[in-house]
C-alpha cells in the first residue's frame, strides 16, 4: 500500500491509563514504520499537523479540546469507560489504514458560549449553574430575549449540548439530542417542582441565568469548575459558532451507537 509519508500526527495521551499508554506505543511503532511524522502534544499544535489522536477516555478529549479548540480533525480512541467521543475496536495499523485510505468522515459538534463575570468559556458537553458549600436549594430564574423561559428551586441548572445530552443532562432527565440538530438542552437538577422540566432551544438563542444560594455558586464547564461566586451569579450562554471536528471511522449510526453504550455497556 502507498502512504504519503508526509502525513503528520499530534498525539495527547492520558499517562494515568495503562491501556492509554500501551496503546500510544503500539500506534508509534506503527506511525515510525510507515514514516510518518508525529509529536507529542506540549501546549500548541504544529504546523502542518494533519491529525490530533488522543488516547484515553471522554474526559481526556474534552480536556485537550477545551485547552486548544483545536482546528484539525480530532480521532479519540478509547481507552476509558463509555467513550462516547471516542473510536474503539481497532488495532493502530487499522485506524492508519483508515485514515490514510480516506475510509472516514468528519462529525462536526458546535460549543456552547459562556459569558460570566467579564470571562468566556466555551463548553463542548455542558456548563452546570450550582451550589458549592450549602445543602440550601439554588433560586434559579431563566430568561430569553422574548422574556420569563422558567423559574425555580433546585440544586442547579444544567445547559447541554447535543454532545452532551448523553451526559449529566441525560441523568438529570433531559432528553438525547442528534449532534444533528442546531439546538441546546436546558435541565433543571432535583427541582423543587411538578412542571418544571428539560427544555430545548435554539442554537441561536441567548440565555440568561440568575442563580442565587446562602453559600456559593459554582459554573462548571465540561467538568472543571471555572469560577465559583458568593450569593448570586448571572451566567450568559448561547450556542457557538466555533466547532470540533471529530475523526468518524465506524460505520454505525449515532442512534445505534447509543442504544448500544447504554443498553449493554460497551
Amino acid at each position: 500500500m502507498f502512504y504519503n509519508c508526509n502525513m503528520k500526527f499530534c498525539l495527547i495521551v492520558n499517562n494515568t491509563k495503562p491501556l492509554a499508554k500501551d496503546f500510544a506505543e503500539s500506534f508509534v511503532a506503527e506511525l515510525e514504520k510507515r514514516g510518518f511524522g508525529y509529536y507529542y502534544f506540549g501546549g500548541d499544535i504544529e504546523d502542518s499537523t494533519d491529525f490530533a489522536v488522543v488516547f484515553g477516555g471522554d474526559g481526556t478529549i474534552l480536556k485537550f479540546i477545551r485547552g486548544t479548540r483545536v482546528k484539525i480533525p480530532v480521532l479519540g480512541i478509547n481507552c476509558g469507560k463509555k467513550g462516547f467521543l471516542a473510536e474503539s475496536g481497532r488495532s493502530a495499523a487499522e485506524y492508519l489504514d483508515e485514515l490514510t485510505g480516506g475510509n472516514y468522515h468528519l462529525d462536526k459538534r458546535c460549543f456552547l458560549q459562556v459569558d460570566c463575570l467579564g470571562e468566556t468559556f466555551y463548553a463542548l458537553n455542558e456548563v452546570v449553574i450550582g451550589r458549592a458549600d450549602t445543602i440550601n436549594l439554588m433560586d434559579i430564574a431563566i430568561d430569553t430575549a422574548d422574556g420569563s423561559l422558567d423559574d425555580y428551586r433546585a440544586d442547579g441548572v444544567i445547559v447541554s449540548t447535543p454532545t452532551g445530552s448523553t451526559a449529566y443532562s441525560l441523568s438529570a432527565g433531559g432528553p438525547v439530542l442528534s449532534p444533528k440538530v442546531p439546538a441546546y438542552v436546558v435541565t433543571p437538577i432535583c427541582p423543587h417542582s411538578l412542571q418544571s422540566k428539560a427544555i430545548v432551544l435554539p442554537r441561536e438563542e441567548i440565555l440568561d441565568i440568575s442563580a442565587s444560594t446562602a453559600g456559593k455558586c459554582v459554573v462548571v464547564v465540561d467538568g472543571i469548575n471555572v469560577l465559583t461566586v458568593d450569593g448570586t451569579v448571572h451566567v450568559r450562554v448561547t450556542g457557538s459558532l466555533e466547532s470540533v471536528d471529530f475523526v468518524r471511522i465506524d460505520k454505525r449510526s449515532f442512534y445505534s451507537i447509543m442504544l448500544s453504550k447504554f443498553a449493554k455497556g460497551k
